[in-house]
């Protein structure tokens, strides 16, 4: 592995650890099962606001599986765990991960710690585009590949 590459994943596992009290523990490997997902997601989030979200597996925390950010993280995952249902090539790669233990990381704005890249910007937008260009380079599995200009 390249130094740059090593770096960057250093970087993500940085960002994470910082911020571990915002992982929730979504998925346990199997079988999809929403209600219990949105669950988990309800009871993690009373009170959801802006915010940045890390889908990871368990076991490989610095090769995230996809980046986005919302307002309303439970509404968002409610479209994720919706559009698994679809026969589509998109949702057969978003399946696939579901087999494995899946933690999500949920972080508000106004709980940044800091930007994953130093010297940028502590803004929803601005750590999403950080997070993703983080994962283009460091995860094959990453499902987002759009989001950062280059």
């Amino acid at each position: 592995m390249s130094d740059d590459h090593d770096r960057k994943r250093a970087l993500l596992l940085e960002w994470l650890t910082t911020h571990a009290a915002h992982r929730v523990p979504l998925h346990d490997g199997g079988k999809v099962e929403s209600v219990r997902i949105l669950t988990r997601l309800r009871a993690a989030l009373p009170n959801p606001e802006e915010s940045v979200y890390i889908l990871v597996r368990r076991d490989a925390p610095t090769q995230p599986i996809y980046v986005g950010r919302t307002a309303q993280p439970v509404s968002r995952w409610e479209g994720h765990l919706r559009s698994l249902l679809e026969p589509t090539s998109r949702a057969d790669a978003w399946r696939a991960h579901f087999q494995h233990d899946l933690d999500l990381y949920v972080v508000p704005v106004t709980a940044m710690q800091g930007p994953p890249i130093s010297g940028f910007p502590v803004t929803v937008g601005a750590v999403e585009a950080q997070l993703i260009s983080l994962a283009q380079d460091t995860s094959p599995a990453l499902l987002n590949r759009e989001g950062v200009r280059r």
